[in-house]
């Protein structure tokens, strides 16, 4: 399972003002890569000392997948360390999507300008209600299939901001000072925020289907799928055959497609086979070699006598028939 750091994570926030738009939706500073041991990296505050005034700080993190684009991720969690730093009882957060922090593999650093108008705040990247605990522990955040789906492309930037006044946008009605906290210091037990996942590379296609096209398969989204026409080669539910290669003159012993006896064969099929007993793989690109007679489960359409069998690069047979 891959795991791989943020290559860029910082913080925009607004300074203490009256208004609780603009603290929300102004931002006044931006910093970058920072190493503390107890960072605070998301707040919505109301004080009233001076009279009211409100401030907002928010998370960005930009993630470099361009080794797996194209690929289905799935099993997408976010890992950061938490610290006793965090407010009482923990924080309720909000993880969403972000054009911040620029593209590409590198990106650039988080700017001011980019503190509101960068969020997506109706595309929610987190599963459950997300939370930042007041504890020294470590957190792992499953993230949703938007976030997997938006992952293929070869990066995921996302935003953290609180969740109850700043991504509902719902103003503060007492005093508060509500902050999340992380551990950002590598050199003792901190670390830059974490993407675990799954990535699946199907090639170009499934079944003739470009990847790109896919959502779901069989109705079941394609980024919690982890494999399609690979059969556990530790079940009974296949069937051996015999193929001679008339160029070599040798027999190759595989598997039949599941549950389909090697008399039931037919165009339209998939044929696989057993590499060192690690599972069932499609047998591509056969061209005219003959079954054998001699397996007890031979094909029978042809009394008796050999047939000949094709298939394509995706081991799906495209002829079947009788030896001349």
């Amino acid at each position: 399972m891959p795991n791989v750091a943020a290559t860029k994570y910082g913080k925009a926030g607004s300074t203490l003002v009256s208004s609780w738009t603009t603290a929300r939706e102004t931002g006044n500073f931006a910093n970058n890569q920072e190493t503390g041991a107890n960072v605070t990296t998301v707040l919505a505050q109301r004080g009233s000392k001076n009279g009211i005034n409100y401030r907002v700080t928010r998370s960005f993190l930009a993630f470099d997948l361009s080794a797996y684009a194209g690929q289905t991720i799935s099993n997408l969690t976010l890992s950061f360390r938490q610290t006793t730093g965090t407010v009482a009882g923990g924080l309720v957060i909000a993880i969403l999507k972000s054009t911040a922090q620029g593209s590409g593999s590198t990106f650039s650093d988080l700017t001011v300008s980019e503190f509101f108008t960068s969020i997506d705040f109706t595309t929610e990247y987190a599963n459950f209600i997300p939370i930042i605990s007041s504890a020294n522990t470590n957190a792992a955040i499953q993230l949703t299939e938007a976030a997997m789906t938006d992952a293929t492309s070869g990066s995921l930037r996302l935003a953290i901001t609180q969740l109850v006044n700043d991504a509902q946008n719902s103003q503060p009605s007492s005093d508060q000072t509500d902050n999340g906290n992380w551990n950002l210091d590598t050199s003792s037990s901190g670390f830059i925020p974490v993407l675990a996942f799954t990535a699946t590379d199907w090639g170009s296609d499934i079944n003739g289907v470009p990847v790109g096209t896919i959502q779901k398969i069989n109705n079941v989204p394609i980024n919690t799928i982890d494999e399609v026409n690979i059969l556990d080669s530790t079940t009974e539910d296949y069937f051996s055959f015999g193929i001679y290669d008339v160029e070599d003159h040798t027999t190759t012993w595989f598997k039949a497609l599941i549950n389909v006896l090697p008399a039931n064969l037919a165009v339209g099929d998939t044929l696989y086979y057993n590499p060192g007993g690690s599972g069932l793989v499609v047998l591509p690109s056969i061209t005219e070699y003959i079954i054998t007679a001699n397996n007890p489960g031979y094909p029978s359409n042809c009394s008796g006598a050999n047939s000949v069998i094709s298939t394509n690069s995706n081991g799906i047979i495209t002829y079947f028939g009788c030896a001349t």
